[in-house]
């Protein structure tokens, strides 16, 4: 079983969190573009994350949603115990695009779904889910220019704006790990260094193995920050 190490990563923060997966499931199609052809709903299942940060709360993930392109992995979310999957889907593939339905370019372009249960028993960390932190791990520099932006997503969407504190600082001795191992695929997906704005309320993790140039992005923030301070 090869082991994933970066990859679009979404989280859920709260339970039926509608944006999260209306922005999983939109984000990509424009232009025609074509950004997954299947996805898997898996259930049931442990995705454990870890941190090095007392203080920083996100709770472990107990269902996921895979999405494929060509069969390989290219997309992961993440998804509360409590969340009802099936309705959440149902709305995010409602939504319009382009004048006509999500659910209509889906089925237009032949996008499959399969389902399957992993029966795990539930495992949960010491966070504070009542005060679950809004994560959008980071894989790519794109992303990140629209998420220091306040969007979840690349495309040209409102997904994620309802958060109106885009300050951020840049902390670079966080860690987070996110580990889940379904029926085909071992997820393991490290960050050390993140985004935090400054009401606490929303985190940008920045992966390890990624297309990001993380020792690039430390200089220039640190830099950025450095001289802030001194004035």
């Amino acid at each position: 079983m090869n082991i994933i190490r970066t990859i679009d990563l979404w989280t859920e923060q709260n339970t039926n969190h509608i944006e999260c997966f209306s922005g999983a499931f939109v984000d990509g199609f424009e232009n025609d573009n074509i950004p997954f052809d299947s996805y898997k709903i898996v259930r049931n299942c442990n995705c454990i994350i870890t941190s090095n940060q007392d203080n920083l709360n996100i709770s472990n993930k107990h269902n996921s949603i895979i999405f494929y392109k060509d069969n390989v992995p290219v997309r992961l979310m993440v998804i509360n115990k409590e969340t009802d999957i099936d309705k959440c889907i149902n709305e995010a593939l409602s939504q319009s695009f382009n004048n006509s339905t999500l659910r209509e370019i889906y089925t237009l372009r032949s996008i499959t779904a399969t389902d399957i249960n992993l029966n795990e028993q539930a495992i949960h960390n010491s966070s504070n889910k009542s005060k679950e932190i809004d994560v959008g791990s980071c894989d790519r520099p794109s992303l990140l220019e629209c998420m220091l932006e306040g969007s979840y997503t690349q495309s040209d969407t409102d997904y994620g704006k309802s958060n109106s504190d885009n300050r951020y600082s840049f902390i670079p001795n966080i860690s987070i790990e996110y580990k889940l191992i379904t029926d085909t695929e071992c997820f393991k997906i490290e960050h050390h260094c993140a985004f935090i704005n400054e009401n606490m309320t929303r985190i940008i993790p920045l992966q390890d193995n990624s297309s990001l140039d993380i020792e690039m992005i430390n200089c220039e923030f640190c830099k950025s920050d450095a001289q802030i301070k001194k004035k």
